[in-house]
């Protein structure tokens, strides 16, 4: 798939991976449609890319963010669902705001909105869903977040059936840790960063990995390969990788 001159809109464009992908699909030649909360840093980028963006907190009605593509551009190309949230904390000590919370922005907002934006989707265009291997590799201290991640992939499994047949492709992003602001909410102590200072993604080589994908039009992108190939074998072996994982478990 070729990205020059496609309409790609992202979510979550404000900071992290968000940020990385329109940064590299500006590369790309791709027309960029940027939504996030925070209107200064997101007017900030946009200015940079030259892209258009649209200020919208995705815990609202989707529908309308989807309407308002609609009025504006009729037609997208790529819809990019990357906003997401995470909380490291033992699920008895998650309060019921935070569980609703993630529930809704990590898959009722992005089930909604891409609902609302399949109208919009040109033949041959692509959804790309961030997951992540949490949604593969559950972790202690993390049970709403692998929830949430693990239903955005069977989502995106599952819709990758629905659509193939109008020619659109659904891809997942499984990355693991990425070197982003996301511990600044997830996790307060930052002790879980630390001890994952070695092995953290970057997100600019990962948004590299993900447009190349996009290209090619891949089911999923992977990374680090080793904790995919962890996934893995915890579908197989369940047992031996919680007792072979433990002690990275326990980090948080």
């Amino acid at each position: 798939m070729q990205l020059i001159n496609r309409t790609i809109v992202i979510t979550g464009a404000s900071s992290g991976l968000g940020e990385a992908l329109a940064r590299t699909l500006h590369k790309e030649g791709a027309n960029l449609i940027l939504v996030a909360r925070r209107e200064d840093r997101l007017q900030t980028l946009a200015s940079e890319l030259q892209a258009d963006y649209l200020v919208y907190d995705l815990e609202q009605a989707p529908e309308v963010l989807a309407q308002t593509l609609s009025d504006r551009y009729k037609q997208i190309d790529v819809l990019v669902n990357n906003a997401g949230f995470g909380e490291f904390s033992f699920l008895e000590d998650t309060s019921i705001e935070t569980i609703e919370s993630m529930h809704r922005i990590n898959v009722l907002s992005p089930v909604r909105l891409t609902k609302a934006c399949l109208p919009l989707l040109k033949e041959g265009g692509m959804i790309v869903n961030v997951a992540s291997q949490a949604g593969k590799l559950p972790t202690p201290k993390s049970t709403i977040y692998c929830m949430t991640k693990a239903a955005m992939l069977q989502f995106s499994n599952a819709l990758r059936l629905e659509l193939r047949p109008k020619g659109i492709h659904v891809m997942t992003v499984n990355p693991g840790p990425i070197a982003t602001e996301f511990f600044v909410r997830a996790d307060i102590s930052r002790k879980y960063e630390k001890n994952v200072a070695s092995i953290v993604l970057s997100k600019e080589q990962l948004a590299q990995t993900v447009v190349r994908a996009m290209r090619h039009r891949k089911r999923e992108v992977n990374a680090p390969w080793w904790m995919e190939l962890s996934a893995k074998g915890y579908g197989v072996m369940p047992r031996l990788i919680e007792w072979l994982g433990k002690s990275g478990f326990d980090k948080k």
